[in-house]
């Protein structure tokens, strides 16, 4: 075993989770996540460094995913980012279910899925990928270690903080991982 027993035990409840699956709204893009989970000691959640030079969110922490192509399903879609990203094979992972859908601001409808994924060595696309961090699955049920705060123009809009002793998470990735942790609980 690669930790608690009730650490275990909460991540096999997303198998059966019931997740808000929102609708895809006007103007919108599909877009699909994986959200991994290594099989190791602490199953510690793994989020890459999106690389400095990008357009958007350059130098923030996400999941692997992207926009799903035509032919192909959300989940078909998180697996072929997460190998062209992070070089994570197929075989390697076991899906366990999906959390709820998040928007984000730049227009794209995610589709959140949760994988338990056998330990690998990450090979980076470094167009993307900075690095990987592994955040022990621990510090996401420590309260101290998450807020919501006010951001833009509108001060009733929240946006979830993560303070990882890895790094911040914030954002719609944020939002995932509050969404992850609310799966969990």
């Amino acid at each position: 075993m690669y930790c608690s027993e009730a650490l275990f035990e909460r991540i096999k409840v997303l198998e059966g989770h019931q997740h808000e699956e929102r609708p895809l709204l006007h103007g919108m893009r599909c877009a699909a996540v994986m959200i991994p989970i290594l099989k190791k000691q602490g199953f510690p959640i793994l989020y890459t460094l999106r690389s400095r030079h990008l357009r958007h969110h350059a130098g923030q922490f996400s999941f692997p995913g992207g926009v799903v192509e035509e032919g192909e399903t959300p989940w078909q879609a998180a697996l072929r980012e997460a190998h062209e990203e992070i070089g994570l094979e197929a075989a390697a992972v076991t899906r366990l279910g999906r959390i709820s859908d998040a928007y984000s601001p730049r227009g794209y409808h995610i589709e959140c899925f949760v994988a338990l994924v056998d330990a690998f060595e990450p090979t980076l696309n470094e167009e993307e990928v900075e690095r990987v961090i592994e955040v022990d699955m621990h510090q996401l049920f420590d309260s101290s270690r998450h807020a919501e705060k006010p951001w833009g123009p509108n001060p009733e809009r929240l946006v979830h903080y993560f303070e990882f002793d890895e790094g911040l998470v914030w954002g719609v990735t944020g939002k995932i991982t509050a969404n992850l942790r609310e799966a969990l609980q």
